[in-house]
């Protein structure tokens, strides 16, 4: 229990110092990027800390798998450092007795990995959209130089240049009527649409008819639009669609919520807030070969540099078939468990050889017997 104990803090503060650090440097690049238009807009020191706040949860999220990857290897080679891990091995615990000793750590960067993506980085994100919204808002801009945002209501496509009240007053509003052939049969423009008494209110609004048979016949549009379109959708329609939470993904999917992408995203969306989470112990299981480290010894860096590698490969590979499962070119089960399966059984494979005993080279028995000839 105290070595279960030692290890799994030891790990869990490693790879959170870690996963800060790579926070750190990202979010000084990204303020590179943004705070001159922060200071601009006349937010001074306070707008920019509100920014980094509300953008911080984010990188951790990205930050939290390499994190503890990193935190896992140091881990390692700070034990093999110490002789620690000879110690252990002179006790007679093997390599999968290191690795169920460092498990209740790694479960703990599950419970934290899984928070930050369902619970902390939709919120987050959420706000920081408002806020910028905001922020345009303030400054006066025209709406024509307002970048527009798309949603798609039913058969119908939207766009709106900002947002106020938190979504419950659009600007600038364009609806385009399709029929269902996906063919946009009218336009409809209004100054503003607000929600109120749970419908939408258009003003200042115009309806261009593009059929044959009314071709260009303009009215007036003004009064109530009948959407499905709500509040909490125009919120999902500024947040990056990466941290969409658990129940909006499974709302869009059960026709309760207005989709803003395709149903593989949300499909694949659902399986990620599982499956991303257990990279953390598949990190620390590509990490154990790392355990075979002596620093008397230069030829078994190739141990660390193989741990590593196994890592990053694997968080090139689960990006990439998650990418392609969002995208619906594969399946979102695929795409979403496929890498984290194939790397645990790769880890749990070398975790197996590690304890079994690595195979001997083919040259090893033939210079053993030309030093027996040569005591001879």
């Amino acid at each position: 229990m105290r070595l279960t104990r030692y290890l799994s803090l030891y790990l869990v503060k490693l790879a959170l110092t870690a996963t800060f650090i790579l926070a750190f440097i990202a979010e000084i690049l990204d303020l590179v990027d943004n705070a001159g238009d922060i200071v601009d807009r006349g937010e001074g020191v306070l707008g920019i800390l509100r920014y980094v706040a509300l953008r911080f949860p984010t990188l951790l999220n990205h930050a939290l798998p390499l994190g503890t990857l990193v935190g896992a290897l140091l881990t390692l080679l700070l034990l093999a450092r110490n002789s620690e891990i000879i110690a252990m091995r002179a006790s007679g615990r093997g390599a999968w007795a290191l690795f169920f000793a460092m498990a209740p750590g790694a479960l703990a960067l599950v419970l934290i990995h899984s928070t930050l993506i369902d619970v902390v980085t939709p919120r987050t994100e959420s706000a920081l959209a408002i806020w910028l919204t905001r922020q345009i808002e303030a400054d006066g801009e025209k709406a024509d130089d307002a970048k527009p945002t798309w949603i798609r209501v039913g058969d119908s496509v939207v766009s709106f240049d900002r947002v106020k009240r938190k979504g419950r007053a659009l600007k600038a509003v364009r609806i385009y009527e399709r029929d269902a052939n996906k063919i946009v049969t009218a336009r409809i423009t209004a100054a503003e649409a607000d929600y109120e008494d749970g419908r939408w209110i258009l003003k200042g609004a115009e309806r261009v008819s593009w059929q044959r048979d009314t071709l260009n016949e303009k009215r007036s549009a003004d009064g109530v639009w009948d959407t499905t379109l709500v509040p909490d959708d125009v919120l999902s329609a500024l947040t990056p669609e990466s941290r969409v939470s658990l129940t909006a993904a499974r709302a869009v999917l059960s026709g309760r919520q207005t989709p803003n992408a395709p149903l593989p995203f949300y499909e694949t969306l659902v399986e990620r807030v599982y499956s991303a989470p257990l990279g953390a112990i598949v990190m620390v299981l590509l990490a154990m070969p790392a355990s075979l480290v002596n620093w008397r010894d230069a030829r078994t860096g190739r141990h660390g540099l193989l741990a590593l590698g196994a890592g990053l490969c694997f968080l090139l590979s689960d990006g990439m078939l998650s990418t392609l499962a969002m995208t619906g070119v594969i399946g979102p089960v695929v795409g979403a468990w496929s890498s984290l399966l194939a790397f645990a059984a790769f880890g749990a494979f070398r975790l197996y050889r590690m304890d079994g005993g690595w195979p001997e080279r083919a040259s090893a028995p033939a210079a053993r017997s030309r030093l027996a000839e040569a005591a001879r």
